[in-house]
């Protein structure tokens, strides 16, 4: 199974960029679907506050898994929970990962998510070609 994506104009100003729709499933909470930039930098995958609140994440619980992480040239708290993700395209493409909330509902996000190394590049192969505008997931296999 190869999915193949376009890179999108996001921002402002507008860039191409590899961004995905992801559904996110917190059960028996709720789902939600939202865009997350696939984000080779990242060595988290990471989704702000308001998806967290649309999932029902009860924030600051006693005994949550809580870190600093860096994020835009400052730390912040986050949140870590188990979610299972799908591909918004195919949801029969899921995995469950280890995802991290931010806890403060004032910092914003240039995107609501970012898939990076632990929860997405560490499930997938994926490859970028932007000399043709497009990226594609696929499972990995033993050649790889």
């Amino acid at each position: 199974m190869v999915r193949r994506f376009p890179y999108r104009e996001e921002g402002s100003p507008p860039t191409a960029r590899p961004t995905l729709d992801v559904r996110l499933s917190l059960a028996p909470n709720g789902e939600w679907t939202t865009r997350a930039l696939v984000d080779t930098g990242s060595p988290i995958t990471i989704f702000d506050r308001g998806t967290a609140d649309a999932l029902g994440v009860r924030i600051a619980r006693a005994g949550a898994d809580t870190a600093s992480v860096a994020l835009l040239g400052k730390l912040h708290t986050a949140q870590f929970e188990f979610v299972d993700l799908a591909l918004a395209v195919d949801l029969s493409v899921s995995w469950l990962a280890r995802v991290a909330f931010i806890r403060d509902p004032t910092f914003e996000m240039p995107f609501q998510g970012i898939l990076g190394t632990v929860g997405f590049l560490d499930r997938w192969t994926v490859t970028f070609d932007k000399y043709h505008d497009y990226f594609s997931i696929r499972e990995p296999t033993e050649d790889d």
